[in-house]
């Protein structure tokens, strides 16, 4: 026979539900807010996201249509409708087609001789977020179109950073040096570089070719 009475047991079970009931209620007036707003703000967190994950895949649509078309346009040889719609396109920056547009600009600014203004716009490439190799690469061509009229302590200071060790273009940063170095005089400094780079198998080769062009043309000239 066993020593539970069912009664008794019923009781205390009725008894602990209700407790536990109590409990649940007391902490849902307690809490139960809290939970809903964690809940609302979890629903508008997903659907915030969504939206915006939509909306920038529209602006890197729409970016792709205009500068496709503005390279269109520059390949008809219509430089003013490109110009046009790169301006335009370069100063949104919600997309990567916005300094891209820079980058494509300088281009048709540097063919017109405008090098203020193709300057200008490869700066503002070279301070955007692409990719490192595109960053550099503006800069490099920012120094290229300065070669002959920029400052040439100035100058050199660029040149030193793109043609550190690591740097993506650092051969064409150190070609750019030997030619800094010709127009200030410093044959001995560009013939160095140029030996250098000649030397160098990591350098591509249409440079070392380049390279070993320059320096035979110094020493058939003498470092006088």
């Amino acid at each position: 026979m066993s020593d539970k009475d069912p009664v008794s047991d019923a009781l205390i079970r009725e008894v602990d539900e209700d407790l536990k009931r109590e409990r649940a209620e007391k902490l849902w007036k307690a809490y139960g807010k809290y939970v809903i707003s964690g809940a609302v703000a979890l629903v508008l967190g997903v659907a915030g996201y969504e939206a915006y994950s939509s909306w920038k895949i529209r602006q890197a649509q729409e970016g792709s249509l205009r500068f496709a078309t503005a390279a269109s346009e520059a390949i008809r040889g219509r430089d003013d409708a490109s110009l046009a719609g790169l301006d335009g396109l370069s100063k949104e920056s919600q997309t990567v087609y916005g300094p891209m547009a820079q980058l494509r600009k300088a281009g048709i600014l540097a063919a017109r001789k405008d090098t203020d203004k193709a300057v200008q716009s490869l700066e503002g490439a070279a301070s955007s977020d692409l990719p490192a190799l595109y960053r550099e690469a503006a800069r490099l061509q920012a120094a290229l179109l300065q070669l002959d009229t920029a400052e040439p302590a100035k100058l050199a200071a660029q040149l030193d950073q793109l043609a550190a060790p690591g740097q993506p273009w650092r051969h064409s940063a150190l070609e750019l040096q030997a030619l800094l170095a010709l127009r200030t005089g410093d044959k001995a400094k560009a013939l160095e570089i140029y030996t250098r780079l000649s030397d160098d198998v990591a350098a591509p080769q249409g440079l070392r070719a380049r390279a070993a062009e320059a320096r035979q043309a110094i020493d058939s000239q003498g470092q006088g």
